[in-house]
């Protein structure tokens, strides 16, 4: 009995002891790190701006560092954060986009008397190839000729088609495309430019896909190989087209690469495509020009395709952070949560009741789009960790989400970052860039050998000086290296 005293009195010394020893080690880690990242947040090459930090482990959602927790600020595309959990939460990460083809009144055979009907239901990842599929899946029908014409069913969109806040610019860049309930290729076209063989000769302009749609405007010359370059690329709207203008010369032999530019009308430049595409595939249509309407009531598919599903999708989306699909997708969960058509106040709302089942309530934020872009957001880092926990703890979407997020020195936005920092692939985050802005959030890990918690974090960098984006980028990749270092200790 008294042996059994001795031994317990003893095992409870050492566990005090031990423990405390432990508790200590952690407490030296944890003031290292905060006097770490305190030094990174004022970093003379911020100059003035504004620093707001949240770190917490993602098990317990311990707070270890804040700073300006709660100052609401401009995210830029951690914005996309917030849609692309919402979509995941809200429709699953099993949904499917579908694009359909109805021919009312068909009943076999090879001729529809008819119009033949497309019908699009906001899929952000329609490719050129997705269309040439559904094509043969027509002409896989029996059916080779159409006596009416295609017509295109946008219902499920409103008639808006520029996002809030877009309106701020005019440009022509990718990042800045028009939206639709039939869209194609991110509603972008690829050019490139190739020099001539010869100086005064005219340099050949390549754009794809290939389309009736997309017509050019080739004023590009070639020159010798001792004249300096003068390459203009732009797309504007004439009509029901987009027309790519080319100016400038290019060097002989010039090969270039592919630059991207947005086109003006989604839905015609969808249709356009498909039927070219139908074309190739034997099916004829008797009146080549483009009409709209609605498919009629319990009319049937005659074909019909589906996209990936969205756990997969969201990885473009916050992988390179594209803008079309946060808005496609914002649109989206307006339409099925609240009916169609879709609008961006539906799915804003959408958006606000998620949040605040989270706890962050209407109100202690601003949205005004998907994607983040022109300043179109306010929130706090406070508010990102909490939806970035959420999505964590949520085993239904939370590995899709994490897969979604660029890995540090590997791909996406955060392909060249981090390299050689002995944080490769222990750092997945969603990056953001406005002319003021820089954010980074997401999550930071160890080796497998430790057994500290994954961290979840938010860096905000606001309110820079003019040209300061650089420096505020390599602020905050050293604050995710220091959670790195931290977890590894």
């Amino acid at each position: 009995m008294r042996g059994t005293t001795l031994f317990g009195a003893l095992a409870i010394f050492l566990g005090c002891t031990l423990s405390s020893s432990s508790a200590a080690k952690g407490s030296d880690a944890q003031v290292w790190l905060q006097r770490e990242l305190n030094k990174l947040a004022t970093d003379s090459r911020l100059g003035a701006a504004h620093v707001g930090v949240v770190v917490v482990r993602a098990g317990d959602g311990a707070e270890l560092y804040t700073r300006e927790p709660d100052r609401l600020v401009s995210v830029a595309s951690n914005v996309k954060i917030i849609t692309s959990t919402a979509a995941l939460a809200l429709l699953g990460s099993e949904f499917r986009f579908k694009t359909a083809v109805y021919a009312p009144g068909y009943k076999g055979g090879k001729v529809v008397e008819g119009n033949l009907f497309l019908k699009g239901f906001g899929d952000p990842s329609l490719r050129m190839g997705d269309l040439d599929r559904l094509a043969a899946l027509v002409r896989e029908m029996g059916i080779e000729h159409v006596k009416g014409a295609l017509v295109l069913d946008e219902s499920y969109f409103d008639k808006h088609r520029l996002p809030p806040c877009f309106e701020s610019r005019r440009t022509d860049a990718y990042y800045r495309p028009v939206v639709g309930a039939l869209s194609l290729e991110e509603n972008t076209i690829a050019i490139r430019v190739r020099g001539a063989r010869k100086p005064g000769q005219p340099a050949t302009v390549v754009v794809m896909p290939r389309t009736r749609y997309v017509k050019v405007d080739n004023k590009m010359m070639t020159v010798n190989r001792r004249r300096r370059m003068r390459l203009g690329l732009s797309t504007v709207r004439r009509g029901q087209s987009t027309v790519v203008l080319a100016r400038g010369r290019v060097r002989v032999g010039y090969e270039g690469r592919w630059y991207r530019k947005r086109v003006a009308h989604a839905g015609t430049y969808t249709g356009a495509t498909f039927l070219e595409a139908l074309t190739r595939r034997g099916v004829k249509i008797d009146k080549k020009r483009l009409r709209r309407g609605r498919v009629p009531k319990k009319s049937r598919s005659v074909a019909e395709i589906h996209s990936r599903a969205l756990g997969d999708l969201t990885r473009r989306l916050n992988k390179v952070s594209s803008n079309f699909m946060a808005e496609q997708l914002l649109k989206v969960m307006g339409a099925e949560t609240f009916g169609a058509p879709a609008t961006w106040s539906k799915g804003l709302k959408a958006v606000e009741q998620y949040l605040a089942k989270l706890g962050v309530p209407a109100g202690s934020y601003t949205l005004k789009n998907g994607s983040g872009l022109y300043d179109a957001s306010a929130l706090t880092p406070r508010q990102i960790v909490k939806v970035l926990r959420a999505a964590y703890g949520d085993f239904r979407y939370s590995a899709d989400f994490l897969s979604s997020l660029a890995i540090a020195g590997i791909d996406g936005t955060l392909a060249h970052r981090f390299i050689g920092s002995g944080a490769e692939r222990y750092v997945r985050a969603k990056t953001g860039t406005l002319a003021k802005v820089v954010a980074l959030s997401g999550f930071a890990a160890a080796s497998a050998g430790k057994k500290r918690q994954p961290l979840l974090f938010s860096l905000l960098i606001t309110d820079l000086p003019n040209g300061r984006i650089s420096e505020a980028r390599e602020v905050v990749d050293a604050m995710a290296r220091i959670l790195v270092t931290y977890l590894e200790r």
